[in-house]
């Protein structure tokens, strides 16, 4: 391999872009249909609007035990890829699906309890939310597939598989969301139902594509992908490093859904439909970033395989430069930008079929509340580079119990908490109560999972002698 002959050329830059610009364009097209998705549904309104983030949030708070799991199947692959021993990549990747497929199913129980969830919160938006939930639930059997698939192609460094899949299924997903919610073509308006059905649909598309790349001839001859083949021991490999994960994405979902519904939502439509809003903004900044993380993840456990960790150190430098670079930028434009780009928000919402919705002192409210949020969200970015991408660098070497742990006590300590002692001791500050307690979370997190990368006990451990080597290291002759 040129880059274990060559490590110091440009710093391994080069490297983690060839890995990190798939996977970042990936995260960003999903942000620009999400976006894109959110400005068709504040046309229906902003109660739509809010019952779509809070619905689709809700859903995603257990939805993502399986999705944080499965992104260990790019640590066990992308070491078995460097210690060169492409048959077990295919046989974890076949595991991830298995595992993928049985959280959707033991989810699906939660559809019978949307009713009594959102009723039980008591937003004025909770039929829709409900009903937004169910679709989404549902839409877990195709998006947990597509994740362990997803995670596979990252593993073997080809994430530009995922990149095209995505591009095809998010640019499908806005055609057919405008489409049902709008009513186009002879279809029935059906708002933000419409919206639910084209995102399951989309899903269901990325998941297509994914497993005809993974079963097709190239990634066959390599890695012997049509041998349906999910050994439990795999599945278990991947269960106990990919638990603590599954419960750290889990907890970081729940934590942002309590924010935002309990402690912003709690001040009115106004706050939350600002919350929303200023969300959809931050999902242009982290996501993107989760790429590089990515690419952290894939190039750790590589090196780890090939035994080269101080390899596998410089390329997390690297993408944690990347991903800096980026945030903070973002960051810069929240700030500079702030009012524009809420009111820029507001007014598209407001030119929506309900005709001015979203108007006159509501519009106003939201705005400034959501510029205030804005300059939080700034801030927040630069402290929470650092925890994208130790935290993905620590799980490519098998490291995510502690950094789990570490991170629940936290994130309700700190940022839970703290906002709710922010709400009753500066009550004048409104929501932005709760964002400074947030920031102050991200600063502890991200300068712990810093430390503990650095001080490089994560050196002496690597998964790829799980199961020994032998046949399975190759693909078998068909």
């Amino acid at each position: 391999m040129s880059a274990l002959r060559d490590p110091k050329r440009m710093w391994g830059l080069g490297e983690v872009f060839n890995l990190a610009w798939p996977a970042a364009m990936t995260m960003l097209n999903a942000t620009v249909m999400r976006f894109v998705d959110g400005l068709m549904v504040g046309q229906v309104g902003p109660g739509a609007l809010s019952a779509q983030f809070y619905g689709g949030m809700a859903a995603f708070v257990p939805e993502s035990f399986g999705v944080g799991a499965l992104t260990v199947v790019s640590t066990f692959v992308s070491q078995n890829y460097g210690a060169g021993r492409p048959g077990q990549c295919a046989r974890y990747g076949w595991a991830g699906v298995a595992g993928g497929i049985a959280v959707a199913v033991a989810l699906l129980p939660l559809i019978a309890l949307a009713g009594p969830i959102f009723r039980t919160i008591g937003h004025a938006e909770a039929p829709l939310e409900a009903m937004y939930f169910r679709y989404m639930i549902v839409t877990g059997l195709f998006a947990m597939t597509a994740v362990a698939l997803e995670q596979f192609f990252y593993g073997v460094h080809r994430p530009r598989i995922v990149f095209v899949a995505s591009t095809v299924a998010n640019a499908f997903n806005i055609f057919i969301n405008y489409v049902l919610i709008f009513g186009r073509f002879g279809l029935p308006r059906l708002e933000l139902q419409g919206a639910a059905i084209g995102t399951l649909i989309s899903f269901a598309l990325l998941m297509t594509i994914l497993s005809g790349a993974y079963l097709g001839r190239r990634a066959h001859a390599r890695y012997g992908t049509r041998r349906l083949r999910p050994a439990l021991s795999h599945v278990a490999d991947l269960f106990r490093v990919g638990w603590p994960a599954g419960v750290q994405l889990c907890n970081n979902i729940a934590i942002w859904y309590v924010f935002m519904a309990a402690l912003v939502g709690q001040f009115g439509l106004a706050h939350r439909a600002a919350g929303t809003v200023v969300m959809r903004y931050r999902q242009l900044a982290f996501l993107p970033a989760i790429g590089i993380g990515i690419a952290a993840t894939a190039l750790v456990g590589r090196y780890i395989g090939a035994r080269r960790t101080d390899l596998a150190r410089r390329r997390a430098h690297v993408a944690l430069g990347a991903a800096l670079t980026y945030m903070t930028l973002c960051g810069l434009a929240f700030f500079v930008f702030r009012r524009p780009l809420i009111d820029w928000f507001v007014e598209v919402s407001s030119r929506g079929p309900l005709g001015g919705a979203a108007a006159g002192d509501l519009a106003q409210r939201i705005t400034r509340y959501g510029g205030w949020m804005m300059i939080a969200m700034a801030i927040f970015q630069f402290f929470h580079a650092f925890q994208i991408i130790y935290v993905r660098a620590l799980r490519g070497a098998g490291d995510t119990l502690i950094p789990m742990l570490v991170g629940i006590v936290l994130s309700w300590s700190v940022a839970i908490g703290g906002g709710v002692a922010l709400v009753a001791a500066a009550p004048g500050w409104k929501s932005i109560g709760p964002w400074v307690a947030i920031n102050v979370f991200a600063l502890l997190y991200g300068a712990y999972v810093a430390r503990r990368f650095e001080r490089g006990a994560w050196r002496r451990t690597t998964l790829v002698a799980a199961h020994g080597p032998g046949a399975a290291d190759a693909p078998e002759p068909d």
